[in-house]
């Protein structure tokens, strides 16, 4: 319900994919997680089976994954599944080594990449830090990316940083307005 209420309102939803992150096993992110070792049958099974977790994303975005999205075939192959149903996919950022990017420009797949992760550190200082640095890779490129948890110092920050953007001169857009910035 919550998603559907998000939906009617106007917010675009993203799934978070699991992938795998350079010290798999020992940092698992699952039972499903996407793995670069698996078969193309496997993969899809995997991928499937997480796609129809929720419904009414526009996307996906990695949790995750420094290996996979550095591994040039496993991005490829996700990223043409993902374009062939109409799905974009965003990067979290946390990896300096993802491919992604360049994959996504190769397969013509509908892409993005976060700039500012607002909560690595969950403190209204270090978030209220983030939010500026965000504005000005905003000011800068024209427009920025950000991802941050659900958490409540995250979205009290966000609520208060937001209530005067436009005096600003900022407007907030949907991920999906960033494709291929």
């Amino acid at each position: 319900r919550w998603m559907q209420s998000a939906r009617t309102k106007g917010h675009e939803l993203l799934l978070q994919l699991p992938l795998e992150p350079f010290d798999f096993p020992d940092n698992d992110p699952g039972p499903h997680t996407l793995l670069i070792s698996l078969r193309p049958g496997e993969m899809m099974d995997r991928l499937a089976w997480l796609m129809t977790r929720v419904t009414n994303y526009v996307g996906v975005i990695n949790e995750m994954g420094a290996r996979y999205t550095s591994t040039r075939p496993s991005m490829q192959y996700l990223l043409e599944k993902l374009t062939g149903r109409g799905l974009m996919f965003v990067d979290n950022g946390a990896s300096s080594r993802s491919m992604s990017a360049e994959v996504a420009a190769e397969v013509k797949a509908p892409f993005s990449a976060v700039d500012v992760v607002l909560d690595a550190v969950p403190r209204e200082d270090q978030i209220n830090a983030k939010l500026l640095q965000l504005e000005g890779v905003a000011r800068a490129r024209g427009v920025a990316v950000a991802s941050g948890s659900a958490l409540p110092v995250t979205i009290r920050q966000l609520e208060i940083w937001s209530r005067d953007l436009e005096e600003r001169g900022l407007l907030l857009v949907p991920v999906s307005a960033t494709i291929d910035r």
